[in-house]
């Protein structure tokens, strides 16, 4: 929405605005035939992960606004990318320190959009210290963080839905001038985000209860889930606040139903393992699991161990999953190889190789707090392509 204001502001006409569909990326062939349907002049991609490869649009002048990490990106387009550079911006600020000083009136149109982006990425905890800039007067003056949090919360509905529609937020955000305006109901499409925040909401209730596995290390706790909502991070980032053990680094949750034969994934870093100070890399952790069985690599394909060190994720075909599990320390059904977790019986979140103790029906001891089916289910979005 940055973008489109500041263009806009610019004089600029016919923009058009191209989501990628459903379990799809921008850089496959899918996308660039869907893409070359426009005519476009100029092509801005935003927040999409990059990688290497040809020109998405050959010909045309493309720009790339991105955090993920990568190193490499497609051939003919000029790149702004915040991997690397710590603490990484989001796509959403990087768009915002690009376009605010524009136009006169883009400072007051886009600060809070900036800000809006940036709690759904990194949490509404950031410190807007140096390099970051001083959004605080910002917060202020739109209704506080509360409000952004729940303007992020119904932002982020729609796209985790099983119909993963995405047209009636993006008129809503171009329309507000405020988080108020969304969480107060002022733009069209709100009741349709409600709507999808609870879809979302019975989604992640439905399938929080799954239990995690262990592998036969202690390493990796999966869980596995079959829904057609994208909801695989956000039961990601609930089990690795609450799981914990001395060999315990990552939790992976694996979504069988997503797209049609395949797994989409998630993992996020075990914040209680045993030693928070031993950085985890879980793109480098997964491409080291799937070097371990010769030419899986080759079959897990481009979509594989994507996004953050700190919240990687994937979709690959399940063939592919049931190979990557056994190099993990899993049987191709996901449970631990050798039968451990039959002898590792855990009290709340305990993931421990040590002392068995009494397993519990309730989601209470593993961190989980009871909460209404109205409220946001998430509060952050580190969102990773593409899971």
């Amino acid at each position: 929405a940055t973008l489109h204001h500041a263009l806009t502001a610019l004089g600029a006409t016919n923009i058009d605005t191209y989501f990628v569909p459903k379990g799809e990326n921008i850089h496959t062939k899918e996308a660039t035939e869907a893409l070359s349907v426009f005519n476009a002049a100029a092509l801005i991609v935003l927040d999409q992960g990059s990688r290497g490869g040809p020109a998405i649009l050959p010909g045309v002048p493309t720009l790339i606004l991105d955090h993920h990490q990568s190193t490499v990106f497609p051939d003919e387009a000029k790149v702004a990318s915040a991997y690397g550079h710590e603490p990484v911006a989001t796509t959403s600020l990087l768009a915002y320190v690009l376009c605010h000083d524009l136009h006169p009136s883009l400072e007051e149109k886009v600060n809070w959009l900036g800000v809006l982006g940036t709690f759904g990425d990194l949490g509404s905890g950031v410190k807007w210290q140096p390099p970051f800039p001083d959004m605080k007067s910002a917060i202020k003056q739109h209704g506080g963080k509360q409000k952004f949090s729940q303007a992020v919360s119904l932002i982020n509905a729609p796209r985790r839905t099983a119909a993963c529609d995405m047209a009636g937020v993006w008129q809503a955000v171009l329309q507000a001038t405020s988080p108020r305006d969304i969480v107060d109901g002022k733009v069209p499409g709100v009741e349709a985000m409600q709507a999808a925040r609870d879809e979302v909401t019975g989604e992640v209730n439905k399938h929080a209860r799954a239990p995690p596995k262990f592998s036969a290390d202690g390493t990796v706790a999966l869980i596995t889930i079959n829904s057609g909502a994208q909801i695989h991070p956000l039961i990601a980032t609930r089990w690795c606040s609450s799981l914990k053990g001395k060999n315990l680094r990552y939790v992976m949750v694996a979504n069988h139903g997503y797209l049609a034969d395949r797994v989409n994934f998630a993992a996020r870093i075990a914040k209680n393992r045993a030693n928070p100070d031993v950085p985890v890399d879980l793109i480098a952790s997964f491409k080291a699991a799937a070097e371990a069985d010769p030419g899986l690599s080759d079959i897990l394909g481009d979509n594989f161990a994507r996004g953050h060190a700190q919240a990687s994720g994937g979709s690959v075909s399940a063939e592919a999953f049931k190979r990557l599990l056994k190099t993990l320390g899993f049987d191709e059904n996901g449970n631990t190889l050798g039968g451990g977790d039959k002898k590792r019986k855990q009290v709340g979140g305990d993931a421990d190789n040590g002392t068995p103790g009494k397993r519990t029906k309730t989601l209470m001891n593993f961190g989980f707090k009871k909460q209404s089916p109205s409220k946001p289910v998430e509060r952050t979005d580190a969102q990773t392509k593409p899971e």
